[in-house]
């Protein structure tokens, strides 16, 4: 009964702080482009998405039924899984059987991590992996320390409602199995229970599965698109520089967590966690993932790590030292995990970072910017929606089609024409908006609104005779710099049977 307030309320009480701060800088920026391809998943519920799996649309959905759909409550369910996650790793502090200094380092670390500020700031699918993850070592940690098989039970649970989630969870059970066999533990495969909770999971994926047959397995697409655009710009060293940079000094957590796993004879019963991530990394270079695929491996490291700490460290001036060097080391790195000024302070504050050798700012496509892109994507947006109702007013009442080249442009303006009270639906064949792209239009439409970062191509050109450059999107920051709208009127030709022949190129990747 003496350790109750150590194993309970030290992770509560950091659980509530982790929230509190989320919800204090929710509406700092914008939203995310991201998000409102999620928003808009949640008003088409299906068991299935072109790049996702049915859960995030499904959570996109309560939270606008129950809390609505401003920013703020759009960021009111990743805040409290981030709680939830602060919360379920000072739970297995306490299973690796750490104390009261040890729940508290952990729980420091895990509040002011980089990489868990970002990832818990928004809506989109990685808070929830990372959960899941945390929740699947906590079932193995179960599992290890109790030899009952029952954990396997909700393993399988998890791991099927994370495959909902996110498809990346296959190289979680990938690495599980190297790790299995690395140890003594691969007794196990000669049992009922790993098999049991795989069929646990199938069950619970199998609706998705169904959905991905129906539409010709549209995430092997996808994978295609994310290898050749995105994943070829991932070089093996900025991987694993990202890995050292992700949680700031939380490093000196997890770094040692991994070692006290692989190395301490007390933690030999354990052992399998830490082959697990050793495995996951390597399976991750091999693939050219991305860096924060990794993510969810690290809340038991962080756990075993503030054990190691707090037997190794036996002074309290010490212990307290080191409280104090991690907090003194990640304030000056908070504003890259979470945007706590406006963008021209923190266009100053990044510029700074990158003068003294520390790059927070390399995109995806391999070049700095101004600010990373997570923040440049919530930048633009209105500014966006205001040039689409130029082009309205300019429209002169005509029934039109509006169109975007990318799910941002798309869901912006849908969401800020329905904020708005204006009824009108922004296309596009981009990601999920391609599986929701009409069949065909009505004859009377015969304006075209275009959303797109470049002039219209030589194929609007030909169909509409005046092409009118309604307004770009001025701010440098933003992503979506110099996007453009253009209001597109006087066909030379049938709209509709220009927009069916392309709409019917679009699907014909994903109809039988």
């Amino acid at each position: 009964m003496k350790r109750l307030p150590a194993v309970i309320y030290l992770p509560f009480a950091f659980a509530l702080a982790k929230v509190l701060l989320h919800f204090a800088t929710a509406a700092t920026l914008g939203f995310h482009r991201d998000e409102f391809l999620y928003l808009a998943l949640g008003r088409h519920l299906d068991w299935g998405f072109w790049s996702n799996p049915p859960f995030i649309g499904f959570v996109a959905w309560v939270s606008q039924n129950l809390l609505g759909d401003s920013l703020f409550a759009t960021r009111v369910i990743p805040a409290l899984c981030g709680g939830g996650l602060v919360l379920l790793t000072g739970l297995m502090v306490r299973d690796l059987g750490g104390g009261r200094f040890a729940q508290a380092l952990c729980g420091t670390a895990m509040l002011f991590s980089i990489a868990w500020l970002r990832a818990f700031s928004m809506l989109q699918p990685v808070p929830f992996d990372v959960f899941f993850w945390a929740l699947l070592s906590f079932g193995l940690l179960k599992w290890l320390q109790t030899n009952d098989t029952r954990w396997w039970w909700f393993v399988g649970t998890v791991a099927g409602i994370g495959f909902l989630n996110k498809y990346t969870l296959v190289f979680w059970a990938a690495a599980l199995l190297a790790a299995l066999l690395l140890t003594p533990q691969r007794r196990v495969l000669a049992t009922r229970a790993p098999w049991l909770a795989a069929g646990i999971a199938l069950i619970i994926l199998s609706p998705n599965l169904v959905w991905q047959w129906h539409y010709n397995f549209p995430v092997v697409h996808h994978m295609e698109e994310l290898a050749r655009n995105q994943l070829d710009n991932v070089q093996p060293v900025h991987f694993l520089l990202d890995q050292f940079l992700f949680h700031g000094p939380g490093t000196l957590l997890w770094l040692a967590g991994l070692i006290f796993l692989l190395r301490a004879p007390a933690m030999r019963p354990y052992r399998l966690l830490g082959w697990f991530y050793v495995a996951l990394l390597l399976i991750f270079l091999a693939l050219n993932g991305k860096s924060y695929y990794t993510l969810g491996a690290y809340p038991v490291l962080f756990s075993a790590g503030a054990v190691w700490w707090e037997r190794f460290l036996k002074n309290v001036w010490l212990r307290a030292g080191l409280v104090v060097l991690i907090v003194s080391l990640a304030l000056p790195l908070f504003p890259t995990g979470i945007p706590v000024w406006r963008p021209e302070r923190l266009v100053q504050y990044f510029g700074n970072l990158t003068d003294k050798g520390i790059v927070a700012v390399r995109w995806e496509d391999g070049a700095l910017h101004p600010l990373p892109q997570d923040y440049a994507d919530m930048l633009g947006w209105a500014e966006l929606a205001a040039q689409v109702y130029k082009a309205d007013a300019l429209a002169g009442g005509q029934l039109y089609l509006i169109y975007g080249e990318n799910y941002g442009q798309a869901g912006a303006v849908e969401y800020y024409f329905r904020k708005n009270g204006k009824r009108s639906t922004a296309v596009s064949f981009a990601d999920s908006y391609r599986l929701w792209a009409p069949d065909s239009l009505p004859p009377e439409v015969q304006t075209l609104i275009y959303i797109n970062d470049d002039d219209p191509g030589e194929d609007v050109q030909a169909l509409f005779a005046d092409i009118q450059l309604v307004g770009r999107i001025e701010n440098p920051l933003a992503r979506e710099y110099g996007t453009g709208v253009w209001l597109c009127r006087s066909p030379r030709s049938d709209v509709a049977a220009f927009w069916a022949e392309r709409v019917g190129m679009v699907k014909a990747v994903f109809r039988k």
